[in-house]
């Protein structure tokens, strides 16, 4: 159908919908048109109108409608011949379709139709269907019960992909448009040939023999007349609609200027109204004699058309059956060329085998020639290789025996000599062991030393010495870094810090020399009641006291602590809480406060802090295993520690002696607490620190393991 397409900007549309609602109810053409009116939904009461005016044809196209519910029952519309909804905004048709029965047009183009109902399949005098441009994925299964259709557009719907079989029931189509499918079924060839071929396809395919009717009934061609009667008039009211509303804007500009003067007009606007009905009234009878002279007219017309139309039907007949000879002829020529084809093709395949065998014998017997020439180079290869392993063989097995025989007099040798090494160890050894039995001293001597070590407050005393000696060697080290590469900020409060720490250890050092004088007295006192108790005169006296300390020596506390872990116990103030603590390294790493309890440590707060103790062991564990232990004696004027306390020395960086740079750090001077020298240098050292110059008043070695 033509429309006429206008400028949407500035248009009134509810005055056009209420003026092409009045032209419905007056005009007594059976057209009711609602188009262009910008609808989303149907007006109500428009059903009912169509039935009460026995409307035929409704037009509601280039709306914005998506149902049609709303205008009233769809059974209303029963007298429909022709539904023009195209350019909306629909998605699906409602089942109540089915009661359009006298529906022969429906034109549902330009939307957003993705399935058509069954009960479609139900509007039996349909002969139009128009549903391109929708996003239709299939076509209803019983489209072919629409026996009268001849024209069915479904074009540019990109989701189709297949036309059901039963389309080939609708012989009576001569218009299938099928532009901008992809369609997979039918075949590409089927659907070059046209409707016809297509749908005597799809009537094969369904088991049925097509074959149209030879003539068309004269309600057919009557149907297409007032078809082409229809399109003209669907021209003609689109130009009226477009007229009509450009008048009814001037009358309304024409009434806001006529208000001011209304009361002046009014006698002539009534004399001007009974001239109108008087010329209403001759219009009218002039319109009546117009019709009846236009419907005698009209009916000659229809037929010459009728005629035209006879005329048309039988030449489409011939074409069609000249149509039909041809396609039956080509047809029986594709079979034919078809079956050449494929018996060329046999031949072909069958020369290709042929020649395929004789290349893959030649190729055998050249793959076999050469892999007989491989394996005998390998033989070859194999050979020489054996020959040779065999010669290096037979010399490796020379030098080996002469290597045997070499080594085995070298261990006899080794032997004697072992022996006799063994036997002077095993001798001195005894000459010693009766030595200390016969020497009172040195059993003394021995008690005393076992004394030291067994008594927890000298370790505890000796452990403090140790941390506060590596924080001295860590700070001097600072310093010298500090000084090499020029950097002044913060020397003094390393120094402050340095004269802290070497005031601690100064008292450290005083506290130790009390505690071995007590010792020495506890020695004295033994020695005392030695004289005093008359069964303990004897030569063993001191080697039974040192049986008993050995005896009565708590095994496993100093022996089973980690130094590290002693140093971080000692870091947290803990370090009186070290009788507690022998279990503690069956506890690492998870413990908890619990745990504490049960071993014995009551205060919260030395929990805390050897909670914190061993969590900076674990990370101490984890970062510090490249770092080597150095190891804190006594006063370089005083007899060292023993080698136990070695093992419990902080971990700190080995640093060059200042003066002959090349030996490391094995003094520390006091007061001033630098560790910059080795202890040949620190012999040299008259009275001055070579690094601050101050007066040197005492000396610890550090001894490195």
């Amino acid at each position: 159908m033509s429309r006429k397409h206008g400028s949407k900007s500035d248009v009134d549309y509810k005055a056009r919908l209420e003026y092409k609602l009045y032209l419905a109810r007056e005009n007594p053409e059976p057209v009711f048109d609602v188009s262009e009116c910008a609808l989303k939904n149907v007006p109500s009461g428009i059903y009912s109108l169509c039935k009460v005016f026995r409307k035929k044809i409704l037009l509601i196209y280039d709306n914005k409608l998506s149902s049609l519910s709303g205008g009233g029952a769809l059974s209303d519309l029963s007298l429909l011949t022709v539904l023009d909804i195209h350019r909306n905004e629909f998605t699906a048709l409602p089942a109540d379709i089915k009661y359009l029965s006298s529906l022969k047009e429906l034109y549902l183009q330009d939307n957003n139709i993705r399935k058509l109902p069954n009960e479609i399949v139900s509007l039996n005098k349909l002969t139009i269907l128009n549903v391109s441009r929708n996003n239709l994925k299939q076509l209803p299964d019983g489209i072919g019960q629409l026996q009268q259709l001849n024209t069915l557009d479904i074009s540019h719907n990109k989701p189709l992909h297949k036309l059901p079989k039963s389309l080939g029931y609708a012989q009576q189509l001569t218009n299938l448009n099928i532009e901008g499918l992809d369609l997979s079924y039918p075949c590409q060839d089927i659907l070059d040939g046209g409707t016809i071929v297509i749908v005597a396809f799809l009537a094969n395919e369904s088991g049925i023999e097509y074959s149209p009717e030879s003539s068309v009934s004269e309600t057919d061609i009557t149907m297409d007349t007032s078809s082409e009667d229809m399109q003209t008039v669907y021209h003609n009211k689109s130009n009226d609609v477009q007229a009509a509303l450009q008048k009814l804007n001037e009358i309304k500009e024409h009434r806001q200027n006529a208000l001011l003067e209304v009361e002046k007009n009014i006698k002539q606007q009534q004399e001007y109204e009974i001239e109108v009905q008087s010329m209403l009234k001759a219009h009218r009878k002039k319109l009546l004699e117009d019709v009846a002279l236009q419907q005698v007219q009209l009916e000659q017309e229809l037929e010459k058309v009728q005629q035209e139309r006879d005329t048309n039907r039988s030449r489409l007949l011939s074409y069609i059956y000249n149509a039909e000879r041809e396609a039956d002829n080509v047809i029986k020529e594709f079979l034919r060329n078809s079956e050449e084809e494929r018996q060329s093709q046999a031949e072909l395949v069958e020369r290709e085998k042929q020649e395929e065998m004789q290349l893959l014998s030649s190729c055998h017997s050249e793959q076999f020639m050469l892999r007989t020439k491989d394996t005998l180079y390998a033989m070859e290869k194999l050979l020489e290789e054996e020959m040779c392993r065999a010669r290096k063989w037979e010399e490796h097995t020379k030098n080996r025996d002469y290597t045997v025989q070499s080594l085995l007099t070298l261990e006899v040798r080794n032997n004697d000599h072992l022996a006799q090494i063994m036997h002077d160890q095993e001798k001195s050894r005894q000459d010693l062991v009766d030595r200390l039995r016969q020497d009172e001293v040195l059993q003394k001597a021995a008690v005393a030393a076992l004394l030291e070590r067994s008594d927890t407050r000298s370790w505890s005393i000796i452990q403090q010495m140790n941390l506060v000696q590596s924080q001295l060697a860590a700070l001097t080290n600072i310093e010298l870094e500090r000084r090499k590469l020029e950097i002044n900020q913060q020397l003094n409060e390393i120094a402050d810090k340095r004269v802290t720490l070497t005031a601690i250890l100064i008292d450290l050092l005083e506290q130790q020399k009390n505690r071995r004088d007590q010792l020495l007295e506890t020695i004295n006192t033994i020695e005392q009641q030695r004289c005093i108790s008359n069964m303990r005169r004897g030569s063993l006296f001191w080697l039974m006291q040192y049986q008993s300390l050995m005896e009565a020596r708590p095994q496993g506390l100093l022996e089973m602590l980690e130094p590290t872990l002693v140093r971080h116990v000692a870091i947290a103030g803990a370090l009186h809480c070290l009788p507690f603590l022998a279990t503690l390294p069956s506890l690492l790493p998870n413990i908890s406060d619990e745990q504490l309890k049960n071993i014995g440590i009551n205060c919260e707060n030395d929990r805390a802090a050897i909670m914190l103790a061993v969590e900076n062991y674990l990370a101490e564990i984890k970062m510090s295993d490249f770092r080597s232990p150095i190891t804190a004696s006594a006063p370089f004027e005083e007899a060292s520690t023993s080698d136990q306390d070695y093992n419990s020395i902080q971990n700190v960086n080995m640093i060059e002696c200042v003066i002959c740079l090349d030996l490391q750090c094995e003094v520390i001077f006091l007061p001033c607490g630098h560790f910059c020298c080795c202890s040949a240098c620190a012999e040299k050292v008259p009275a001055e620190c070579p690094m601050c110059r101050s007066s040197i008043e005492r000396k610890v070695r550090v001894v490195q393991p």
